[in-house]
């Protein structure tokens, strides 16, 4: 019988895991939270490393471009490797298909129509919905665009972003008036937006058509950047002022929910821009 060589010893695993790679990612996690640049000494005591492993650890980190060293005060901090994984992987997150089960939960929880809505152009484009149960709902497909300072979603698409940007989005030309309701008086459409800021929701009372009435609540992403909306829209004789103190809670909580899962770490209200011209 010819000799077999013993198996080499296989790298020592903790919870399933590779010891050595858990140790690395402990390590790029700490220098995520922190703010700057940090010491090597301070970095180790916070993921409970002994000095020669945590460095030996970090070197391997820096030639693999996750981490990088100050030459100057041999500091670390995060590498350029991970600007471009980050990147790479918010381009993989497909916003319709992640915002999916949210639909359906808003729908199931108000009987009403549910959609999501992302800015396009100086439009609202509805990219996805859930349709009512209900027999008398509000029409809506998907593809469909609509003014941004009449609807709920383009409310809130507009009411965190800069003034300059929002300005741009909504042209020079008279607003148009589509029902009694609609706001065209810039002024009084100012106002309206540091509302939604300050409530975290937008309404739509009539504003674009008759009889239909929708609640609309910001989605972000990993930049803390608004990047859609969630809404619920319904005839106004059951989706009404006297519902919007019950959804509205459960609409920000969703869309928070949302936005955690697409990356957003902060809190609405670091969201709101301040207004250079608007007054409450």
């Amino acid at each position: 019988m010819a000799f077999q060589p013993a198996p080499r010893p296989v790298k020592k695993r903790t919870n399933g895991g590779v010891q050595s790679v858990t140790r690395a990612l402990r390590l790029i996690d700490a220098l995520g939270e922190s703010r700057g640049e940090v010491g090597i000494a301070d970095l180790s005591k916070r993921v409970g490393l002994h000095l020669s492993t945590a460095h030996r650890l970090l070197t391997t980190l820096i030639q693999q471009g996750y981490c990088r060293q100050n030459p100057e005060t041999g500091r670390y901090a995060l590498g350029p490797k991970l600007f471009h994984l980050g990147d790479v992987c918010l381009g993989q997150i497909d916003l319709r298909q992640m915002a999916r089960p949210f639909l359906e939960r808003l729908s199931r929880e108000t009987g009403e129509t549910a959609n999501l809505v992302v800015l396009d152009g100086h439009e609202a484009l509805y990219l996805d919905k859930v349709e009512s149960p209900q027999n008398l709902r509000i029409f809506s497909r998907i593809g469909h665009r609509a003014p941004l300072y009449c609807t709920a979603v383009g409310k809130v698409l507009l009411a965190y972003r800069p003034e300059e940007e929002s300005h741009a989005l909504l042209g020079e030309a008279p607003l148009k008036a589509f029902t009694r309701n609609t706001i065209v008086a810039p002024t009084r459409l100012r106002r309206e937006l540091v509302r939604v800021r300050e409530r975290g929701f937008a309404l739509d009372k009539e504003e674009c058509e008759e009889g239909a009435y929708c609640v609309a609540v910001p989605v972000c992403n990993a930049q803390g950047r608004v990047e859609a909306a969630l809404s619920i829209s319904g005839p106004t004789v059951r989706l009404g002022d006297k519902r919007v103190p019950v959804l509205a809670p459960l609409m920000r909580r969703l869309g928070e929910e949302l936005s955690a899962q697409l990356g957003f770490r902060g809190r609405r209200e670091s969201l709101a821009p301040v207004p250079k011209t608007a007054s409450p």
